[in-house]
């Protein structure tokens, strides 16, 4: 009965709506194939008068985004304006923290896509019940080239790695969710070009390399992640305006039906790393209206830069926007041949916390040197 309520209201709110899914176990809700490029649709609690789809539990808000894709509810999952979302924080740093070695190579963190999968699973759970709603892979760093070349693997082994980082936060979430009842979404991480050179120069931009070379890296990566499901690509750590224009007009070309979001590398308040106005990447996407764009932000900057740039972001995207804001600041360490901590200008937790949710942004979270202990005080402050 409550699924041809679902179904009812649905059909009046989204053309061509193809199929839908409600599994109570977990209390989350697939639907696909909305052919509107946004649609959101309330979901009311049960005996609500006339209005929602009379399932129980606490208010939703459900985004539709492109055409033959998935959105999932997660249980409580809300409009972002009554209940900001929390990501993540460090994954190198809690996996450091608790003895992995990833010093070797320049795949970071993935190198234990190989050499230690389970200590990631179990990363991922700590984060989750700290009250993190978004997961990001361990594949940041990863690029088919580089895995070949490291991992002394061909291409589809290579390949099955990648695919591996997905697939063990999804598993992560699974777990969590059948023992708390509580879901949460898998982002497959996927740091700048220069992330994957290894040398800095996500931190810089100007690469001196084509944008039909880095056009090229993204579309494998993002083809290779896509073939595990996951709820959105994260797109990070993006220090390069050319860069950016790339990354939209692919995705917009070729995945026009995956969300994802961008997250800036910037050097100030307006200008990305690579000296580039932000201005112009805003006024960039307003003009190019990316279909599944879910979020633009800024990560791993010092926490007292995200709100000015949160700010800036929102006033350049405008007030009729759907694209939400995001940010997850590093701890505040400064890099020095190693992260150390400069009295007076790293925060501690509680203060880092307070930074974070006073930045205005939709979507919060942490980046390099934050652990469970920062998202943990984040999530409290959130809700």
């Amino acid at each position: 009965k409550e699924i041809e309520k679902c179904s009812w209201s649905l059909e009046k709110k989204a053309e061509n709506l193809r199929s839908y899914k409600v599994d109570e176990e977990v209390q989350w809700i697939t639907f696909q194939g909305a052919s509107t490029v946004q649609l959101l649709a309330e979901v009311e609690m049960e005996g609500t008068s006339g209005r929602g789809l009379g399932l129980p539990g606490a208010p939703y808000l459900l985004l539709l985004l492109g055409d033959s894709m998935t959105s999932r509810l997660p249980h409580p999952l809300r409009n972002t304006l009554q209940r900001r979302l929390c990501l993540d924080g460090g994954l190198s740093t809690t996996l450091e923290n608790l003895g992995a070695d990833l010093s070797h190579g320049s795949l970071w963190s993935a190198r234990l896509l190989r050499d230690n999968p389970d200590l990631i699973v179990r990363v991922h759970q700590s984060f989750l019940e700290a009250g993190a709603d978004v997961i990001g892979s361990a594949t940041y760093q990863c690029s088919l080239e580089k895995m070949m070349e490291e991992f002394g693997v061909e291409k589809p082994q290579a390949e099955q790695y990648i695919r591996l980082g997905v697939r063990l936060a999804k598993q992560a979430v699974s777990e969590y969710r059948r023992k708390s009842g509580r879901d949460a979404f898998v982002a497959a991480a996927l740091g700048s070009y220069g992330a994957v050179l290894a040398d800095g120069s996500e931190y810089r931009g100007n690469y001196g390399v084509s944008c039909a070379q880095i056009e090229r890296i993204h579309t494998e990566r993002v083809r290779c992640v896509l073939l595990e499901s996951p709820d959105l690509v994260a797109f990070e750590t993006i220090p390069d305006s050319d860069e950016v224009r790339t990354i939209l007009r692919l995705m917009e070309a070729n995945f026009s039906d995956t969300p994802f979001w961008v997250s800036l590398q910037c050097q100030s308040e307006s200008k990305l790393a690579d000296g580039s106005n932000l201005d112009t990447i805003s006024a960039y996407i307003k003009e190019l209206a990316p279909t599944s764009m879910v979020a633009l932000g800024v990560n791993c900057v010092h926490p007292e830069l995200v709100r000015p740039v949160i700010e800036r972001i929102r006033s350049g995207l405008g007030s009729n926007t759907q694209i939400l804001t995001m940010c997850y600041p590093n701890s505040g360490e400064v890099w020095e041949e190693g992260w150390k901590h400069v009295e007076g200008k790293t925060p501690s937790p509680e203060e880092w916390s307070n930074i974070v949710v006073r930045s205005g942004a939709d979507i919060v979270g942490g980046c390099c040197r934050t652990t469970t202990s920062h998202i943990r005080l984040l999530r409290e402050l959130l809700y």
